[in-house]
């Protein structure tokens, strides 16, 4: 099923489904939660998820207009055993690899992108032919970046919305204190309790959840903003320099100012390629 999701239809809650999906971010930005993966997304960028992987694509402004193309289906959707043929080993093992969320980089992302684009107007045979092109070229592709290591968990509609409910609030007031007794009662549960649930679900505690939003958003704003380092820590929901520099560090590998740097480099150059 080849499918345009647009605001209001795009904003839908983090979920799981059994069905793989191949989507292209058409409009918009914001956060992509996949897995324990925390990130950002922008128009153009390329997924592929695998069937249950746990996903949210969060839009960056409440009165921002998304869209994405979604092309979602099952392994049998070619026939019964038609993954098994010698010749769809390579599709085989990345339907298998997809299982850790895939994002498509530089040429890849383009080629895809682009069928995607098309992929809606499709019918029949030709949209199906569509869909194992996408599949094949990021199978032969070493331009393709894993998401999360995570194992899969079947998550009840119940616990999908309780776990929503926290990355919204969370997501809202990422940029101020936040008292672990407030997201607990959020879940009607103990501190004890909510703390050992969020884990066990999301694979990392929650201080972890927060800590990594807070650097994922001054990623953001080192890149898309001219604003001074310390500022941005502050914007970013961290009290002083000393712990914010400590956890970018450990998260992102290397200090603010070099991510910037490099950042700025790799741009550059590519408006010269382009001019």
């Amino acid at each position: 099923m080849a499918r345009s999701y647009t605001t209001p239809f795009f904003e839908t809650p983090w979920h799981q489904h059994e069905e793989y999906e191949l989507l292209i971010e058409a409009v918009g930005s914001g956060s992509a939660f996949v897995g324990d993966h925390i990130g950002e997304y922008s128009a153009g960028d390329v997924f592929l998820l695998g069937k249950n992987l746990p996903h949210w694509f969060r839009k960056k402004e409440p009165d921002m207009t998304c869209s994405a193309i979604v092309v979602q289906f099952r392994e049998d959707i070619f026939g019964e055993n038609f993954l098994m043929l010698p010749e769809m080993q390579l599709i085989r093992n990345t339907l298998r690899q997809a299982a850790q969320g895939i994002v498509l980089k530089g040429e890849l992302r383009e080629i895809v992108g682009n069928t995607l684009r098309k992929i809606e107007s499709l019918s029949g045979f030709t949209q199906l032919a569509a869909l194992l092109d996408c599949l094949h070229q990021i199978s032969i592709s070493d331009q393709i970046s894993y998401l999360t290591q995570s194992t899969i968990v079947n998550f009840s509609k119940q616990d999908q919305d309780r776990i929503h409910k926290v990355f919204e609030y969370t997501m809202q007031n990422f940029q101020k204190k936040i008292l672990l007794e407030d997201v607990a009662s959020l879940t009607h549960q103990s501190v004890s309790a909510f703390s050992h649930y969020f884990k066990k679900s999301t694979k990392k505690n929650y201080i972890q959840f927060l800590t990594e939003i807070r650097i994922s958003h001054a990623c953001k704003l080192l890149v898309t903003t001219e604003k001074s380092i310390t500022e941005i820590c502050y914007e970013s929901g961290f009290h002083n320099w000393s712990n914010f520099s400590q956890h970018f560090n450990k998260i992102v590998q290397q200090s603010p100012m070099k991510y910037r740097k490099e950042y700025t480099q790799v741009a550059g150059k590519k408006k010269l390629s382009e001019g």
